[in-house]
């Protein structure tokens, strides 16, 4: 019932800004607070301590280089991405850097001024009630929700106003409230909207929908996970019949909102914003490792509701230790590929169990560079459609390999003999050439893209195999040819790919 979709029902509340904090709303004298916002008790030091400053400005420094050139480091086999998401993105720059992760940037671009418009409007009385019972469930003891009137619950309400507008058959499900709390504590209304249309739609969906499809597919997941990875923990669980969906349902749908402390949370969507769904899987055998890994700790647990007892109180297991916490998490070993594979054999399963279910879990975002793709692709199309409504103010497209590219560089790799699209010229000999400089098969190529092929880009494996550490560019043919286009013929040279080895696998 708590993580079911509400029913509906009605109200309307004011539009206010949701920055700043609402601490000393009620009162006169503000409380103290931990550096994120949380109301410190009994003398608590949790939270209060962060990392060296001249730790987070080196990280700052090199998150800004990356938001900087974000689409020619998408281009490239690089790990630095991955890298710094596992060290963590500084706190500052999380209002920016989740949102491009996700693709909610490129998002919000496509649909300009939608979130105003929809928050503008009046809200659905079928939904209201029921998201206002909630509001001060989230987060209590936050500075931004202590208030009911405040900032926080406010424009808590209205990004869960505004998605059930968005999404009507879908509406509201009260998990996607403690989701959108943590959103807000990190970025402005509209990009917390667009993270949520993200997380919905592209990282978890059927997560959220009445049937919970997805989270009941992933439970699925969850137990060949454990099988594979905690056997011990796996065996003791189907003794006394525990099933995952019994205790790591809350987990899932809430992403850990409430099980976590507070920084490791955060850390944990980093890692959840660049590798999606995996995170959650591997951040759930870590907790049940927690509760379970021992050979003492299942002989406490005697019994199937003991052993929910101990699952479903597992922050009592996690202390303040969030770089231990996420070593271990990326020490669980899952990669994509066996994700994919897995997911093949569950979902044969799933159609046989539920013939009528068109669930397909397959074409879900498996992290930020499949985002990208899907964000290029609705990007083109969008161009596509103005250039036929006779709109020419619509620059042509640029196929995905020259993305962010100056003239110069393009015309550099075009030298260089580049990975682009290639045209045959008489009498044997290649020249590159772009889309950008009139080539018709790349145009075409373009108009008849299909999307199921982004939906089937895979985030590429953590391991980088050894044919990947050199790209050998096409050799040219017909030298006579070559000679009469190019004054100076320059043997194509190998372009090295940077590489950055990784931990998460």
């Amino acid at each position: 019932k708590m993580l079911s979709p509400s029913r509906p029902a009605q109200k309307s509340l004011g539009e206010e800004d949701s920055s700043g904090s609402d601490a000393g709303s009620d009162v006169g004298l503000e409380p103290e607070t931990d550096r994120f916002g949380f109301i410190v008790t009994n003398g608590s030091t949790a939270g209060s301590v962060g990392p060296p400053p001249e730790l987070v400005r080196q990280r700052e420094a090199k998150w800004i280089n990356i938001i900087g050139q974000w689409d020619r480091i998408l281009l490239k086999k690089t790990s630095k991405v991955k890298v710094q998401c596992q060290k963590g993105i500084p706190a500052s720059l999380r209002a920016k850097c989740w949102p491009l992760l996700c693709g909610a940037t490129d998002k919000m671009k496509l649909n300009e001024n939608l979130y105003q418009s929809m928050d503008s409007q009046p809200a659905l009385q079928s939904w209201v009630d029921v998201i206002e019972r909630d509001l001060d469930r989230q987060f209590p003891f936050h500075e931004m929700f202590l208030s009911k009137d405040g900032h926080g619950q406010r424009g808590l309400f209205r990004v869960l106003k505004a998605y059930t507008q968005y999404q009507p058959e879908e509406g509201y499900c009260q998990a996607q409230g403690p989701v959108a709390a943590v959103l807000l504590m990190n970025m402005p209304a509209e990009e917390a909207f667009w993270c949520l249309v993200q997380i919905s739609e592209q990282y978890l969906p059927g997560y959220y929908s009445s049937l919970l499809e997805g989270v009941l597919f992933d439970a699925a997941m969850l137990t060949w996970v454990l099988k594979r990875t905690c056997p011990a923990a796996h065996k003791h669980l189907q003794h006394h019949g525990v099933e995952p969906l019994m205790f790591a349902t809350d987990w899932l749908m809430c992403l850990f909102t409430r099980h976590l402390p507070f920084n490791t949370l955060l850390r944990v969507w980093d890692l959840f914003f660049c590798y999606g769904v995996r995170v959650l899987l591997q951040v759930a055998v870590v907790l049940v490792r927690r509760v379970l890994g021992r050979a003492e700790q299942r002989k406490q647990c005697q019994g199937q509701m003991e052993t929910l007892e101990r699952l479903r109180g597992v922050r009592e297991q996690v202390q303040e230790e969030d770089d231990a916490f996420i070593a271990e998490v990326c020490s669980v070993q899952l990669s994509a590929r066996d994700l994919e594979k897995q997911t093949e054999k569950e979902l044969e399963k799933w159609r046989k169990d539920r013939p009528s279910s068109t669930f397909d879990p397959r074409g879900r975002c498996q992290g930020y560079r499949m985002a990208w793709a899907r964000s290029r692709q609705s990007e083109e199309e969008r161009d596509r459609k103005e250039r036929q409504k006779g709109n020419l103010s619509v620059p042509l497209a640029r196929s995905a390999s020259t993305l962010s590219l100056s003239p110069s560089l393009l015309h550099k790799r075009w030298r260089k003999g580049g990975k682009v699209n290639t045209g045959e010229w008489e009498g044997g000999g290649r020249v590159v050439r772009h889309l950008s400089m009139g080539a018709k098969e790349d145009w075409k190529s373009l108009t008849e893209l299909n999307f199921k092929k982004v939906q089937g880009v895979q985030e590429e494996e953590d391991v980088v195999s050894e044919e990947h550490k050199k790209q050998s560019e096409p050799k040219l043919t017909g030298q006579t040819e070559q000679k009469e286009l190019l004054e100076e013929p320059k043997k194509i040279q190998n372009i090295p790919t940077e590489q950055v080895e990784e931990t998460v696998v």
